[in-house]
């Protein structure tokens, strides 16, 4: 069967569920993202590419800042992806220019000072050696200067978030969605959808 959507291979092509946190002087703040990806194929200079709406104050921080830290998060099924959800809804529902995101949430400082996520599968430190402006968002190449694995686990995917994103929390994600659709299609110049 030929399918002419490209969006079955586009959905391919997204990474598992990652958390982005920053400092800023002394402020931090997080979101989550769903594309990141290596950078290098050098092992010992490792880097990684990661996509920031800028319609988010991360975005701002981070290219203010030129750090962040990039978390692999836990989908292991049970307690795991229970408190990988309730992250997923603060850092990704909700906007760091309303409130302390990270309040209540247990980090510890990185080597760069961006907040380390702990209940985080593992994580990345890096520094921003280039960004490529693409119209709604900033892809942004760094240079990993550290980063390990927490623990062992499964990591959580878009799918099984959406097959486990509480019946309760979907009105707020989709009003959360349709935000940043609104802001991508205005920063591409195109009209709203109905």
């Amino acid at each position: 069967m030929t399918d002419t959507n490209p969006r079955a291979t586009l959905a391919a092509l997204w990474s598992p569920l990652l958390a982005v946190t920053t400092r800023d002087g002394e402020r931090t703040n997080g979101q989550i993202i769903v594309a990141a990806l290596s950078g290098s194929i050098l092992p010992d200079v490792p880097r990684v590419i990661i996509e920031l709406w800028k319609s988010n104050l991360t975005h701002d921080m981070v290219l203010a800042s030129r750090i962040f830290a990039l978390h692999v998060l836990d989908g292991t099924p049970g307690p795991a992806v229970d408190a990988t959800l309730a992250l997923v809804r603060t850092l990704g529902m909700h906007s760091g220019r309303d409130g302390d995101k990270l309040a209540g949430i247990d980090w510890r400082p990185g080597t760069n000072g961006c907040p380390i996520l702990t209940g985080a599968l593992s994580y990345l430190e890096a520094t921003i050696c280039a960004t490529l402006d693409a119209d709604e968002a900033t892809i942004f190449l760094a240079e990993v200067t550290g980063g390990t694995r927490l623990r062992d686990g499964s990591p959580l995917t878009l799918p099984q978030f959406n097959a486990a994103l509480p019946a309760d929390w979907r009105a707020e994600y989709a009003a959360s969605r349709g935000r940043q659709d609104a802001a991508a299609r205005q920063a591409r110049g195109l009209a709203p959808t109905a």
